[in-house]
């Protein structure tokens, strides 16, 4: 998640734009944003 939100001042410019694409496909898909919401907090138990 912190690499998702945050630059490093070292951060070349393919490593920006792999970081917005990963941002674009979380904004853009419901399933992804699920799958990091769900990474984020943890997948229910018993589920």
């Amino acid at each position: 998640m912190t690499t998702a939100l945050h630059t490093a001042p070292e951060q070349g410019e393919f490593d920006t734009r792999l970081q917005l694409s990963q941002l674009d496909r979380i904004a853009d898909s419901r399933h992804a944003a699920a799958e990091l919401a769900e990474n984020y907090v943890g997948l229910p138990i018993g589920g």
